[in-house]
């Protein structure tokens, strides 16, 4: 068996390298099924609001933040004899140590079908199941929770793959295949193998872009006849080693899983091998590939470099000017350095607009004496966050958990970013050799927009009324740092205009009622401003809903449009305690649903006795409708529908589409003889025809 390292990480993730072997080039097939990417909608604690997961592979972003969230429900239909791997990724819950999810696949009248508490590897009380069997064709479900009551996941990342059994989808490995890259894998991204010896060691080939995910499922009793083993699971090569999962339950149904993100394209193998040297067996394993998103990002890069980071206790900083005005959506980080302990650093983003948010402290001493390099991007949507393995080498990952690079989502763009890294503790030094941005702007509402309600609380409280046991909630000029400004003008909503919001809070900022009559035919926005300093999640709540309170029935369901789920905005850079906030930004929401109806819109905020920091502000509250002309035309990468097309005998359409566009309203119906797969949110079985209707006005 390949020499197995084992890493210098933190008890509570274990972890372990595998060594190198010989690297020959080999260039897999595409994968017929592709991964996309979904957020969880609130309501889903039932069956009847499950969440439809709308196609066989899937990531989910979900939150169990209040006892009224305790569980999570999403819903698939599948044949019967289809198999099931779905797995958790809880690493980045923001408190550090709510990371225990439990796992269930359910009938539709609640019977479990398989579960699972503690299989996961990211982080070690996750959860994993891989290669449930349906039993008959129908609706099932998936449920989540943590295994505490009380508990929160703030968030996780449910990864979930249906797995056709008919006909040849399942591939069996090719042996001999233990030595890098490895078999090539099958399009359909399904292999079924066996590793009988401490010899025995299996390695498959992938070919993946920039800034791809991949998800794999491990199935170590594939025969569900009770006998298992403990199986491992890893990808590479980074700094010549492969990173695995390795969870040590050998109790049958057993499975592992594992996720990453890679920086770099090229060919990378996936190594599946026994986990402790004394257990063998038959597996099943699935690939699943989540595509790069580079929808409508730009690249910034900053001039401020190199940069030498002395060998004392020291703060470096570097600045990168953006001259271009987007309203950001989402944010990444890309940093190359070099130091002789990169434990020892402490690095911080803050924007034009003076937020600071943080990206990583002293990410633990598994990096290693010898692994020397900073080459990274740092990205909320990668597979896991980063100081998991020692290295920190060519990957793209979450920031450390108390940190969310959505923080400045909203915000606008231009001016001078800050890149500030704390070196504490003497004699080790590096240098900063480059860093950028890459900024993803906000899409742009086509059409005509009509304000139905405005106030950017200037000259009046714009009709709102505020309430609650310890009510903190005032208009006017907020003067305690670090929210001492309003989005516009002078004055905005805030939990105490001149200092922290109180604890035990429990108050609501409330709209006066807004009327959405008529409208039924309309696309219909909420947006607001808000600023935020808050403690974390675990203590402290916040979120935004939209009722309808027309009274006239069937009542539409309330409508949480944000949540506050993150960390204490507040930590130890350096020597420095710093004090992290949101920056001003402006959020939206899709409120159509509520269209004829009358609508109230709830800013809540509830804390508990501890020391709070300075709050919530709100600003510039904005309900508005559009319109959009019948000659309306939009591009082929509209949202980014048709921005990847897979199909195995071709496609053809019912319409032509000429010069890259298409007109408003245009329906065009693709038919495939085997599959297709529309990213991001589109997909059609072998032997159906699926229609999609784009309309001009988003």
């Amino acid at each position: 068996m390949p020499r197995v390292k084992p890493a210098k990480a933190p008890s509570y993730l274990p972890n372990s390298f595998v060594s190198n072997q010989s690297k020959t080039l080999s260039f897999p097939p595409p994968l017929t099924s592709t991964m996309v990417s979904k957020e969880e909608i609130e309501p889903n604690n039932s069956l009847a609001t499950a969440n439809a997961l709308g196609g066989n592979d899937v990531k989910i972003k979900g939150n169990i933040v209040f006892s009224s969230d305790a569980v999570d429900y999403f819903s698939f239909t599948a044949s019967q004899n289809d198999r099931v791997y779905v797995a958790t990724q809880t690493s980045f819950s923001a408190t550090g140590f709510t990371t225990d999810s439990y796992l269930e696949i359910l009938t539709n009248s609640e019977s479990v079908i398989e579960a699972d508490n503690d299989d996961g590897y990211f982080d070690a009380t996750s959860s994993s199941i891989a290669g449930a069997i349906i039993p008959a064709t129908g609706t099932y479900y998936i449920k989540v929770t943590h295994s505490s009551t009380g508990g929160q996941m703030l968030p996780y990342s449910l990864y979930f793959r249906l797995q056709s059994s008919a006909g040849t989808n399942l591939v069996a490995e090719t042996e001999d295949n233990n030595t890098a890259p490895g078999q090539v894998i099958p399009a359909s991204g399904w292999i079924s193998g066996n590793v009988s010896s401490v010899n025995d060691y299996d390695f498959f080939s992938i070919s993946l872009n920039a800034g791809d995910t991949v998800f794999l499922g491990l199935d170590n009793d594939p025969e569900r006849d009770a006998t298992t083993w403990n199986g491992q699971i890893g990808l590479g090569y980074f700094d010549n080693f492969i990173l695995t999962a390795n969870d040590p339950s050998n109790v049958s149904p057993n499975s592992e899983s594992f996720f990453m993100t890679v920086k770099d394209a090229g060919t990378y193998s996936i190594f599946v091998g026994t986990g402790d040297n004394v257990s063998f067996g038959t597996y099943h394993l699935i690939i699943s590939v989540l595509p790069a998103n580079n929808t409508n990002f730009a690249n910034y890069t900053s001039s401020d470099v190199p940069k030498t980071i002395p060998t004392t206790v020291s703060t470096t900083t570097s600045s990168l000017v953006v001259n271009d005005t987007k309203r950001i959506e989402k944010i990444r980080v890309v940093i190359n350095l070099t130091h002789d302990r990169i434990e020892d650093l402490d690095i911080r983003l803050t924007s034009p607009a003076g937020n600071t948010v943080g990206l990583l402290t002293d990410i633990s001493t598994n990096v290693g004496e010898n692994l020397k390099t900073m080459n990274l991007k740092l990205d909320d949507d990668a597979g896991i966050p980063i100081g998991i393995y020692p290295s920190v080498n060519n990957f793209i990952f979450q920031p450390e958990y108390n940190y969310r690079l959505e923080w400045f989502k909203g915000q606008l763009s231009n001016g001078t970013w800050t890149l500030t890294i704390d070196d504490d503790t003497n004699n080790n030094g590096g240098t900063l050799i480059s860093w950028g941005l890459e900024i993803q702007q906000q899409d742009d509402i086509a059409g005509t927009l009509t304000n139905i309600y405005f106030n950017d609380f200037e000259s009046n409280n714009g009709g709102f009324t505020h309430t609650g046991s310890v009510d903190d909630w005032n208009r006017g000029t907020p003067t305690f740092a670090p929210i001492n400004t309003s989005n516009s003008g002078v004055n905005c909503w805030k939990t105490n205009l001149t200092g922290s919001y109180s604890s035990k809070a429990n108050s609501n900022l409330i709209s006066p009622n807004i009327s959405l009559a008529n409208l039924e035919t309309k696309k219909i926005y909420l947006t607001w401003a808000q600023k935020f300093q808050l403690e974390g999640a675990f203590a402290d709540h916040a979120y935004v809903e939209v009722q309808d309170v027309s009274g006239v029935a069937p009542l539409v369901a309330s409508k949480r449009v944000w949540q506050w789920a993150g960390a204490t905005m507040r930590d130890v850079f350096g020597t420095s305690t710093i004090e992290e906030s949101a920056g001003w930004g402006i959020y939206r929401a899709d409120i159509s649903e509520f269209a004829g109806k009358t609508i109230r819109i709830t800013f809540h905020i509830d804390s508990d006795d501890g020391a709070n920091p300075a709050g919530w502000a709100i600003d510039d509250v904005r309900v508005f409708k559009t319109f959009c002309s019948d000659t309306e035309t939009i591009t082929s990468n509209y949202n980014g529908v048709f921005s990847r097309v897979v199909a195995s005998n071709g496609i053809s359409a019912t319409n032509t589409i000429q010069d890259d566009f298409i007109p408003k309203n245009t329906n065009i119906m693709y038919q495939s003889e085997k599959s297709i797969m529309l990213l991001p949110n589109f997909k059609a079985d072998a032997g159906t025809v699926f229609t999609a209707q784009i309309g001009g006005c988003n």
